[in-house]
């Protein structure tokens, strides 16, 4: 088990990240995928939450080709880091920093802005992967004569290499493909309008997480696995032909539990009001570690085997929740915002002395906990007692903005 036990601990919340379960999942994606085909994982926005450098390694013990990132600036935090995995920058780059990128061995995408680059020469040559706009009107050349513009261009570049050529699609995960197949057409026939100019990228992708479970014949040279590396589903439009496990889960301590009477009232705006006697829990987790607060009266964590609903505005640091109708809940019991359910044992306090008071026993008997309550049956994996799925159904988004919400703040403990 990686860092850490860190400077946040104290206050009681935490989240564990279950590195194991990220190899599991890029295993079984990568077995469903077409002979020779390469696999990107997507580390950006800190690894969606999860930490990039960790991810990244478990990424490349899995098997990984590429990481995706968002930014050079991302990509030069995980060479920091010793990452020497190949790199691709997806996002918009300026000159500058694809010369930078260049020095540090990380390739760019290579955009539309790239054609207004100065004639200046580099002293290394920057690789590239040329992004295509076919239906997300986000990023890159659309037409074939942009193609053809981008391939006269390249000829007066000695300091670029297009090493790749790419797309996104943006309907791959709906129930209905027919957007998606019209932009795999519309890829294929830029590319043949690139070969035919004389730019024949030794690679091409297209396919993200849900594309590459549904169409093989989408694979191309390389796939981009983003959301379902993290354990989660791109969406619930269809089936996944793959068993998937969570590696993110958070939990906190209860820090106080206090009867109400009828007609009081909890947090501010006071938008909860007993209508019975009631007990509720202070728990120290809020909107500044990535809770939303638009869970407030909406959600619920799990707390002694049972659901116990989140009751008025969540705070920045805080959030209450009425344990009523939950049997002899007591401060020090551990909470599960998200994910596996807590070990019983885990009691905040009772970490130091079960841990021999160093951080080093703290992690471990922590880690130790985890793995007897998180296990993999006859190979299909527990599911979480609260997922991303649900909490983004409550809060109106999907995982992906919960995972990246998690904040800086909140220690992560690496089970390996």
């Amino acid at each position: 088990m990686d860092q850490c036990w860190g400077e946040d601990v104290y206050r009681g919340t935490f989240a564990v990240v279950d590195l194991r379960a990220i190899r599991w999942n890029l295993q079984n994606i990568m077995s469903r995928l077409s002979p020779g085909t390469d696999t990107l994982v997507a580390v950006k926005a800190n690894g969606y939450g999860h930490g990039a450098p960790q991810v990244a390694r478990a990424a490349a013990a899995a098997g990984a080709s590429y990481l995706g990132v968002a930014s050079v600036e991302e990509a030069l935090k995980l060479r920091a880091a010793g990452i020497q995995t190949p790199i691709l920058v997806l996002g918009a780059t300026n000159y500058e920093g694809a010369v930078v990128a260049a020095r540090h061995d990380v390739e760019v995408a290579l955009t539309e802005s790239c054609l207004a680059w100065p004639q200046v020469s580099a002293d290394m040559i920057i690789r590239g992967h040329l992004k295509l706009d076919t239906g997300m009107s986000r990023l890159g050349l659309k037409t074939v004569d942009g193609c053809r513009a981008f391939a006269q261009w390249l000829k007066t570049r000695p300091d670029v290499k297009c090493v790749g050529v790419f797309t996104h699609l943006a309907c791959a995960d709906a129930a209905d493909l027919t957007h998606a197949e019209r932009q795999m057409e519309q890829f294929r026939s830029l590319r043949n309008a690139l070969a035919e100019a004389g730019v024949r990228p030794l690679r091409a992708h297209a396919a993200n997480s849900a594309a590459a479970l549904r169409r093989p014949d989408w694979h191309e040279d390389m796939v981009r696995i983003g959301i379902s590396a993290y354990g989660y589903a791109p969406s619930r439009a269809f089936a996944l032909p793959v068993a998937l496990r969570p590696a993110l889960s958070l939990y906190s301590f209860v820090t106080r539990v206090e009867a109400l009477a009828p007609g009081e009232t909890v947090g501010y705006g006071a938008t909860f009001q007993a209508d019975r006697p009631c007990r509720i829990a202070t728990v120290p987790v809020g909107y500044a570690d990535g809770y939303p607060r638009i869970l407030s009266n909406r959600s619920w964590v799990w707390l002694h085997g049972r659901r116990a609903p989140v009751v008025g505005n969540v705070c920045m640091d805080q959030l209450m929740v009425d344990v009523t109708d939950i049997l002899d809940v007591a401060v020090g019991d551990c909470v599960t915002l998200y994910g596996y359910e807590a070990p019983s044992e885990w009691r905040s306090g009772a970490a130091w002395t079960e841990g021999g008071g160093t951080e080093e026993g703290v992690q471990t008997w922590l880690r130790n906990g985890y793995e007897r309550a998180v296990r993999m049956t006859g190979g299909t994996p527990m599911q979480p007692v609260i997922s991303l799925d649900e909490l983004g159904d409550l809060a109106g988004t999907i995982s992906y903005e919960l995972m990246c919400a998690l904040a800086e703040r909140v220690p992560r403990i690496y089970v390996e």
